[in-house]
């Protein structure tokens, strides 16, 4: 269990898009990190308890689910889904690589690089939740979050 970072894990039509968008940021030098693809319900489970739930029992779930404990400051809530449209391959989150930690996230990267990866990936096939064409509600906040895009 834990996160899963497998883009194989995503739906067929997802993963060709994804597979695209990242070739496309290698070509343009933009370093993103596959944060996760599928997730099971034991995870969203976990996630949705952050910041509505004890410290203890967020923890408890996070074991349950295969992922590391977090402290106070962490547990906050960090989706409104009870269901994600991760559980089945259905979303994926990437997010802009540190400049000065290869390997690791830059989530407090300035907006502007979210929007330039999100245009990116909009061309891509991929619909960026937190501004792009379709769904919007994740903006300033769920910056890595991608769907398939969907038909107008």
């Amino acid at each position: 269990m834990g996160i899963n970072r497998d883009i194989g894990a995503l739906t067929p039509e997802l993963a060709v898009c994804v597979k695209l968008f990242l070739y496309r940021c290698k070509e343009k030098g933009i370093k993103v990190i596959v944060i996760e693809t599928d997730r099971n319900q034991l995870v969203q489970n976990a996630y949705y308890a952050q910041g509505r739930e004890s410290l203890e029992e967020v923890n408890r779930l996070r074991a349950i689910a295969g992922l590391y404990p977090i402290t106070a400051k962490e547990n906050k809530i960090i989706t409104n889904a009870k269901v994600s449209n991760h559980t089945g391959g259905g979303a994926i989150d990437i997010g802009p690589e540190r400049p000065d930690k290869p390997g690791y996230v830059w989530w407090d990267a300035p907006q502007e690089v979210w929007e330039e990866i999100g245009a990116l990936a909009e061309t891509c096939g991929l619909d960026w939740c937190a501004g792009g064409f379709g769904q919007t509600w994740g903006k300033g906040w769920d910056n890595p979050h991608y769907e398939l895009m969907k038909a107008a």
